[in-house]
């Protein structure tokens, strides 16, 4: 009996020695892998891959300045601009709504279908576009298949890069982003140069070919990416909704994505009708525009280290709200010109920091739920994005040139995004003070 006491007792040492040798080892690993998550020739293609998605999605989608001032000159003059501008505002919400969707399945394992699909609805959207003549065929293509197109691709892409680095994230991201800045300054002059040449389907086809090149290049980047096996998860992480801080962000981010799209897109128009630019120079105003961009989407993150990003952004919200009142007294063409480098620039600012915020624990507690709550928060800002552009539509009077109540519009809801702002911005200072 006691022989076997001891040999029971003996066994029971060696197995407390092998669990505490193996936790010692997934320790080690996961120290490691904590130490891989902040860059990597993997996570450099990522980068890439993003770049390219954002050329595919939010480049395609801030061009659409120049569509819209082509559409009320040419194509669709005999409708009002508010209703032109549906266009755009179902592919701006579509890229941020579908999110809702795609953001739990790339958690779910699914990143190359979606990275697939997403890519073939961009491609596919735009040369469908070059065959519209119609109101209808128009959204259908423009507005339904390429938001969703983009909209498909950009979480997974955002996922993707968040989940690859840690304190490095947020210039990832801007690296990426610059893919918006790129392809928004490419794309409208290659329509102005092309579309007086070779007429508007060809000239909408060699923007779909580029889209074809980096939606090429993203799927091989994505798809040779090895991904991990989760268990499914649901499309809404419940618990956000009972979390003050997320819902408050949110929410802000819904105020933004009201005003964000009213200059984007009435850019030309305004510099035509009260700057009275010729039309060249009114396409081009939509190219400086999205060319100051970026400037707003890395330098402010090359500051991380010293200022937080939620500083950054409550910044840039805070100067563009002074920035839609500003716009009011832009009616001269140097004095629009200025004004339009300076919304770019802040601009840049205000699509790329709420990604890189939300992984922060106050957002985001839990880090593998990323895409959850990544689809989640841009879900609920997608309503501004629908909403924003066919009101300040229909507070715009072209015939009279009249831009004020849009401006005014536009500045309010911003200032409204500040004060939501307040309360998140607080938690987040109160718990990296307390971790610090």
């Amino acid at each position: 009996m006691t022989e076997k006491t001891t040999i029971s007792e003996d066994e029971h040492d060696q197995r407390q020695a092998a669990a505490a040798r193996s936790k010692s080892s997934e320790t080690l690993n996961d120290d490691a892998s904590h130490q891989n998550l902040n860059g990597g020739l993997q996570a450099w293609l990522g980068v890439l891959a993003g770049f390219c998605v954002f050329v595919n999605s939010w480049g395609v989608l801030t061009t659409y300045g120049a569509f819209q001032e082509y559409y009320e000159t040419e194509l669709l003059s005999d409708l009002s601009p508010s209703a032109i501008s549906w266009v755009g505002s179902i592919q701006a919400t579509l890229i941020p709504m579908v999110g809702v969707v795609s953001g739990p399945l790339v958690d779910s394992g699914y990143l190359r279908p979606l990275i697939i699909s997403g890519s073939f609805l961009t491609v596919f959207g735009l040369m469908m576009t070059s065959l519209a003549t119609e109101y209808y065929q128009v959204l259908l293509a423009q507005g339904f298949c390429i938001g969703m197109g983009g909209g498909i691709s950009y979480i997974p892409a955002l996922a993707v890069i968040s989940t690859s680095f840690t304190t490095k994230r947020p210039i990832a991201i801007g690296i990426a982003s610059i893919g918006s800045s790129v392809g928004a300054v490419i794309f409208p002059v290659m329509f102005r140069q092309l579309q007086p040449k070779i007429g508007f389907p060809w000239a909408v086809r060699c923007i779909g070919f580029v889209s074809l090149l980096m939606a090429i290049l993203a799927c091989i980047i994505l798809c040779c990416r090895p991904v991990p096996k989760m268990r499914a998860r649901s499309l809404v992480d419940w618990k956000a909704f009972r979390e003050p801080s997320f819902m408050l962000f949110s929410v802000s981010l819904t105020c933004v994505m009201l005003a964000y799209y009213v200059p984007i897109f009435y850019v030309a128009s305004y510099a035509r009708t009260v700057v009275h630019t010729t039309t060249s120079l009114g396409f081009y105003m939509v190219a400086i525009v999205n060319g100051s961009s970026v400037f707003g989407r890395v330098v402010p993150y090359l500051l991380v280290a010293y200022v937080k990003p939620i500083a950054i952004l409550m910044f840039c919200v805070t100067a563009s709200a002074i920035a839609m009142f500003t716009w009011i007294a832009a009616t001269d063409t140097p004095g629009f010109i200025v004004w339009a480098c300076y919304w770019g620039i802040l601009s840049g600012v205000l699509v790329t920091a709420p990604t890189s915020i939300v992984a922060h624990p106050v957002l985001s507690p839990n880090s593998n739920y990323m895409g959850t709550r990544l689809g989640m928060m841009w879900g609920i800002s997608s309503f501004g994005a629908l909403a924003g552009s066919p009101i300040a539509g229909a507070l715009v009077n072209l015939d009279t040139a009249q831009f004020l109540r849009a401006q005014v519009f536009a500045g309010c809801v911003m200032v409204g995004a500040v004060l939501l702002q307040l309360w998140p911005g607080y938690k987040v200072f109160r718990y990296d003070r307390n971790h610090a």
